[in-house]
C-alpha cells in the first residue's frame, strides 16, 4: 500500500491574490503614516532649534549682566570708560582694574578682557539685535560718556538658525 499525501488549501501558502491585497493595505497604511512621521520629525528640529536659541540667549544675558554688576565704583560714580558707553557696546573698569567690552559685531556679541589674560570671547553668535540704554539713578535717560549712570538696560535679540 502506497500513501498519498493530500496537500490542502491550508498547506499551500498564500495565493497571489492574498498577498496583493496585503501589500495594498500596507500602501495604505504607509501613506497615512508617513506625514505624520515627517511631521514629528520636523517638531522635533524646532523644537530643539528654539531650545539651543533660548539657551544661547539666556547665557549671554547672564553673562553680560554679571560682567555689568562688576562696575567699579569710585568716588560717587561707576567707572565706564570715556566713550565707552554707545548704543551698540559698553566699555567699564571692574574692581581689579580690568577694562572689560561688551560689544555688537554682527552676527556676534563679543566680550573682551583687557589683561589677565587679555581675551575676546563669542558669547553667542546668532545676534540679530544687541543695543545698550544708560539711565540716572533717578530713572532719566544718561548722555554717554556720563559718570552719573547708574542703570544700563540691555536688549538683546537672536536669530533663530533656519
Amino acid at each position: 500500500m502506497t500513501m498519498r499525501r493530500v496537500h490542502t488549501r491550508k498547506n499551500s501558502g498564500f495565493t497571489l491574490i492574498e498577498m496583493v491585497v496585503t501589500m495594498v493595505l500596507l500602501g495604505i497604511v504607509a501613506a497615512i503614516a508617513a506625514p505624520m512621521l515627517v511631521a514629528g520629525a520636523r517638531a522635533f528640529d524646532a523644537t530643539t532649534t528654539g531650545l539651543s536659541t533660548l539657551s544661547n540667549l539666556r547665557y549671554a544675558t547672564e553673562r553680560i549682566a554679571r560682567e555689568l554688576r562688576e562696575v567699579q565704583y569710585t568716588g560717587g560714580a561707576f567707572s565706564f570708560g570715556a566713550g565707552g558707553m554707545t548704543a551698540t557696546s559698553v566699555s567699564f573698569t571692574k574692581g581689579n582694574g580690568t577694562v572689560v567690552t561688551i560689544a555688537r559685531a554682527l552676527p556676534n556679541a563679543t566680550l573682551q578682557y583687557s589683561a589677565g589674560p587679555a581675551v575676546t570671547a563669542v558669547l553667542t553668535d546668532q545676534v540679530s539685535d544687541l543695543q545698550f540704554a544708560y539711565y540716572q539713578r533717578d530713572g532719566v535717560t544718561a548722555a554717554t560718556g556720563n559718570g552719573n549712570v547708574a542703570i544700563v538696560q540691555v536688549t538683546l535679540t537672536l536669530n533663530n538658525p533656519v
